[in-house]
C-alpha cells in the first residue's frame, strides 16, 4: 500500500467530517444541551486536529496515484473514523457505554439503521441530525469507494466499468477523491431535500421530513416512521417508496440520467430492483391481511428489497415470514448503491455462469465463451464472486454460532448474523440483544461485522483482481 496517498486522502476526509460535527455542536448549544454539545466539540476537535497533522505531514509530497488496494486501505480507515469519532456524540444517550455508542454510530454509518436506544425517549434534535449525517456520510463513502475501485480495476469488472460516466473516470488521488465525494454528496443531499418537500406538504415536521427522507434514500433508518407523532399520508408513503427505489438503483447512472436516460432506465439492475419490489408486493398481498393499504404493502416491499430498516406501516401488527425477509434481504440492490446484501450484480453473474455450465454439459464439444450482455467475463472475476459467496456463508455461520453462544436462540442468531452482514435492519431482532447477559460483547461483535459487511465487495475482492 502507498501510505502517503492514504494519509493525504484521510486528511481531507477528516476535514469534511469536521464540518457537520461543528454544525451539530452549535445546534446543541443553541438548545441548551451543553453536555451533548461538549461531546460534539470533542469529536470536532479530534477530527480537525488529526486532519491538520496529516495535511502538514503530507504537504510537501508530490502528487501520487493509488492502486485498488490503496483505496481499500483508505476505506477501512474511513469506516473506522466514522465508527470511532461518530460514536462520541452517542455516549450521553448510551449512558456512557462505549459498546452501545459504537453500535449506534456503526449502524448509522453503514446505513443499517438498527438502534438499541430506548425508543420511548425522543432524541435531541442535534443527535437526530447526527444520525442523519452519519447515514449520508456512510452512503457517500460506500458508493464513492465502489466507483474508485471500478475505475482502478477497469475491465476486470465487466458490466460495472461501462456504467461509470466519463466525468467519474479518473485516477485515485486526494483531488479525485474530493471531486467524486463532493459530486455524489451534493446529489444525495439534493435528493434528500427533494424527497423531504412532499413530506412537509403532507403535514410532517421538519425533523420528520429530514429523518424519513435521509433514511429512505440512504436505505437506512434515522428513526421510525411513526416517531414524532407523524402518521404519513399517501403523499408521504409514495415519496418514501420512490426514495427507497432511488437508493436501491445505480446512483452513478442516476447522476447521468438527464444526459443518458436510456442507460439508466434500461439498466439490468434498475429493472431488477423494480421487478423484485413488484414480486415481493404481490407475495405480501397474498400473505398479509386483506385490509392493509396497497400503497403501504408496496412500501414494505421496497423497504425490504432496499435492505432499509424503514418499514412503512410498522406498528400495525404486520408480521412478515422470516424466509421472505431473509431471501429478499440477502439479494439487496444495485452494486453501486448504498444497499446491503449480496447485490443483484453478483447474483446475476452467478446465475449466468450456472446457465453457461449447463450449456457446456448439453454441448460438451462446443467452444463457449462466458459472456453476459455482450461483455466477456474473465475467469478470475467469476472465481472471486464465488469466493465472496463462500466467504459470505462462512462468516455468517461463524457470527451466528458466536451469537448463539452469547444467548441468542437459533432464529435470532441466524437473522442477526445475516442482518449485520447485509446491513439490513429489518432482519435484526433487537429484543434479545437488549436482554443479553453481555450486551457489550454482542454490540462490539455486531459493529465489527456491520463494517465488514459494508466493506464487502468488489473492494476486498479487488485486491485479487488488481494482481
Amino acid at each position: 500500500m502507498n501510505g502517503s496517498v492514504i494519509l493525504r486522502v484521510l486528511s481531507g476526509f477528516l476535514g469534511l467530517f469536521a464540518i457537520p460535527t461543528f454544525a451539530c455542536s452549535v445546534w446543541a448549544f443553541q438548545n441548551d444541551r451543553y453536555q451533548q454539545a461538549s461531546l460534539f466539540i470533542t469529536a470536532f476537535m479530534t477530527s480537525a486536529v488529526v486532519a491538520a497533522i496529516l495535511a502538514v505531514a503530507t504537504h510537501h509530497r508530490r502528487q501520487e496515484y493509488a492502486q485498488a488496494r490503496d483505496v481499500v486501505g483508505f476505506l477501512i480507515f474511513g469506516w473506522l473514523i466514522l465508527a470511532i469519532l461518530g460514536a462520541i456524540p452517542f455516549l450521553l444517550v448510551a449512558n456512557g457505554s462505549i459498546a452501545a455508542a459504537l453500535f449506534e454510530a456503526v449502524s448509522c454509518a453503514t446505513t443499517t439503521g438498527t438502534t438499541l436506544l430506548n425508543e420511548d425517549v425522543l432524541l435531541p434534535a442535534s443527535l437526530v441530525a447526527w444520525r442523519g449525517v452519519l447515514h449520508i456520510l456512510g452512503a457517500i463513502l460506500s458508493v464513492s469507494g465502489v466507483v474508485m475501485v471500478v475505475n482502478l480495476v477497469g475491465s476486470s469488472l465487466p458490466g460495472l466499468s461501462s456504467s461509470i460516466p466519463m466525468r467519474f473516470n479518473m485516477d485515485f488521488s486526494r483531488d479525485s477523491f474530493f471531486r467524486i465525494f463532493l459530486s455524489l454528496g451534493a446529489m444525495i443531499v439534493g435528493l434528500c431535500v427533494l424527497f423531504a418537500i412532499p413530506i412537509l406538504i403532507d403535514g410532517g415536521s421538519l425533523r420528520a421530513a429530514f429523518g424519513l427522507s435521509v433514511g429512505a434514500l440512504t436505505t437506512g433508518k434515522v428513526f421510525d416512521v411513526g416517531a414524532y407523532a407523524f402518521n404519513p399520508g399517501w403523499l408521504s408513503e409514495l415519496t418514501l417508496i420512490l426514495a427507497l427505489i432511488t437508493g436501491s438503483v445505480n446512483i452513478v447512472l442516476l447522476f447521468n440520467c438527464f444526459r443518458k436516460p436510456k442507460s439508466f432506465f434500461l439498466n439490468f439492475e434498475t429493472i431488477a430492483v423494480v421487478v423484485l419490489i413488484a414480486v415481493l408486493s404481490v407475495l405480501l398481498f397474498v400473505i398479509l391481511p386483506m385490509n392493509i393499504d396497497p400503497l403501504r404493502v408496496i412500501g414494505i416491499a421496497a423497504s425490504i428489497v432496499s435492505t432499509s430498516g424503514l418499514v412503512i406501516g410498522e406498528g400495525d401488527g404486520i408480521s412478515i415470514p422470516v424466509p421472505v425477509l431473509l431471501f429478499f434481504g440477502f439479494v439487496g440492490g444495485a452494486a453501486i448503491s448504498a444497499t446491503g446484501g449480496m447485490k443483484i450484480y453478483r447474483i446475476s453473474v452467478l446465475l449466468a455462469r450456472a446457465g453457461h455450465e449447463f450449456q457446456r454439459l448439453a454441448q460438451p464439444n462446443a467452444v463457449l465463451n462466458f459472456e453476459k450482455n455482450g461483455e466477456r467475463f474473465p475467469v478470475n472475476f467469476v472465481l472471486t464472486v464465488w469466493a465472496y459467496l463462500v466467504a459470505f456463508a462462512v462468516i455468517s455461520i461463524v457470527l451466528a454460532a458466536s451469537l448463539a453462544l452469547m444467548g441468542a436462540d437459533f432464529q435470532d442468531a441466524i437473522m442477526t448474523a445475516l442482518g449485520s452482514i447485509t446491513n439490513s435492519a429489518a432482519l435484526i431482532p433487537t429484543e434479545w440483544i437488549r436482554a443479553a447477559a453481555q450486551p457489550g460483547l454482542v454490540e462490539f461483535s455486531l459493529s465489527a461485522f456491520m463494517i465488514l459487511g459494508r466493506l464487502e465487495l468488489l473492494l476486498l475482492l479487488s485486491l485479487l483482481l488488481s494482481d
